[in-house]
């Protein structure tokens, strides 16, 4: 993928999402929902997703080995679960929900799937087979957020692809999630500023442990208020 004009590179757009996703789990977990403030947080929040599902997208194009990314990606959905069940469900384990990186790991092997799928169309079994896996474990986003990463990818050689992102990323949030997502589509015009850059590649396993630790670490926090 060629570099681009814009204001961050990688890391600063992984750090981006970070935060707004640190936000947003404060406010769900600490303040009390219908209120302006955890409107306010909440809202902040809906910046990290689409932000994430970009960077899977840019993490397959650039990756010596996607079997390796997706079993990072599956390690530490296994890692994250008891953090994510503690911290949204206040108990061990919630066999309804499952945490987002199991999201980003089906959303990855989509894209596999759509890759090889141009010149095999037996692909076109699994990467069905991968949306109903989605809608039946209740991944966290579930299928409208593998549809979100399928859509970044599926976009990205479109010579206007900012409007045609930005129009499909508001169905997705609609459809699927409701209008409270709407904030989302400012990530869609962070990532447009995005200059295709690694950036800083010596923090990479920061952002994959920072999820299950900021999560046990504000269910701890939760418990002793």
């Amino acid at each position: 993928m060629s570099e681009r004009k814009g204001f961050w590179d990688n890391f600063t757009l992984k750090m981006i999402a970070v935060i707004a996703m640190l936000i947003d789990h404060i406010g769900y977990i600490f303040i009390n929902s219908g209120t302006n403030q955890y409107l306010i947080f909440r809202g902040i929040g809906r910046v990290a997703f689409p932000i994430f599902c970009f960077l899977i997208v840019e993490g397959f194009h650039h990756t010596k080995s996607p079997i390796n990314y997706l079993a990072r990606l599956l390690v530490f959905a296994v890692i994250s679960e008891v953090p994510f069940d503690l911290a949204f469900f206040n108990t061990v384990y919630n066999p309804n929900n499952q945490n987002v990186f199991l999201t980003l790991a089906i959303g990855l092997a989509c894209l596999f799937c759509l890759e090889e799928n141009r010149t095999n169309r037996l692909y076109s079994i699994p990467f069905v087979i991968l949306f109903a896996l989605a809608y039946f474990i209740h991944c966290d986003y579930g299928v409208g957020g593998v549809l979100l990463i399928c859509m970044f990818y599926i976009t990205e050689q479109f010579r206007e692809k900012f409007l045609i992102q930005l129009i499909l990323s508001g169905l997705i949030f609609y459809l699927f999630f409701g209008i409270a997502e709407l904030p989302g589509l400012i990530a869609i015009l962070l990532i447009h500023f995005y200059n295709g850059k690694r950036g800083n590649n010596k923090m990479q396993w920061f952002f994959y442990t920072f999820y299950p630790l900021h999560l046990l670490i504000l269910h701890f926090i939760y418990m002793r208020v």
